[in-house]
């Protein structure tokens, strides 16, 4: 007769493989964290980005404003950057954003639409952040960061 509930080592293998899964998350893109060639930032570490666009801080490492940029809302780059840069999907980030909108505390990224929306944002405001799912061609932005 078969036990009702897995063995433990069953139990722990199939926890270990969920876990794998969640810290690797299957191939994907690249996406690269741009800035304008106007801004002081030069780079920036997983832990500052993830500070800047959850609402922790609003400022570069420097102390000088950042004013984070998302692609669209239902959008799949925003739904892999916040993988990538959170581990967490894209239902968790819109509850978490709701949470915060509700509270009053924080206002979650202002949009846009695409690639090319943002980097024509990124261009205009030395304060902005954001990313975009493929290299800049141009020399008015910069790459600080890249996710894998």
């Amino acid at each position: 007769m078969s036990p009702a509930f897995p063995t433990r080592p069953r139990l722990l293998g199939a926890l270990a493989l969920s876990i794998c899964f969640l810290q690797f998350p299957a191939a994907s893109a690249p996406l690269y964290v741009v800035v304008s060639t106007q801004s002081p930032l030069r780079t920036v570490n997983q832990n500052e980005l993830v500070a800047i666009y959850t609402g922790r801080t609003r400022a570069f490492p420097d102390g000088t404003a950042a004013t984070p940029l998302d692609q669209k809302r239902d959008g799949p780059a925003r739904a892999e950057f916040y993988q990538l840069l959170t581990g967490m999907d894209i239902a968790r980030i819109n509850s978490y954003w709701a949470r915060l909108h509700f509270t009053g505390q924080v206002r979650p990224p202002q949009t846009a639409e695409d690639d090319t929306a943002m980097l024509q944002r990124l261009r205009s405001d030395p304060s902005a952040i954001g990313y975009v799912t493929r290299p800049p061609q141009d020399n008015s932005v910069r790459v600080v960061m890249h996710l894998p």
